[in-house]
């Protein structure tokens, strides 16, 4: 009877598991941003760049 009641307690949390990891959604890698236009010149810039690296045009956002 024992065996049972674990064997139950076992599916359940791994079905509650299973269920968990299937909602998660990935984020694939080709969605990520990782360039921006330069707002001067229209070169590709990096994200997080401050200052673009072709015009040395100070960049907002």
């Amino acid at each position: 009877m024992v065996y049972w009641l674990l064997a139950v307690i076992v599916v359940v949390v791994g079905l509650l598991i299973y269920m968990n990891v299937k909602k998660r959604k990935v984020v694939p890698v080709a969605d990520l941003q990782t360039h921006k236009s330069c707002a001067y010149c229209n070169e590709e810039i990096a994200i997080d760049a401050a200052i673009c690296k072709y015009c040395r045009g100070v960049v907002v956002n």
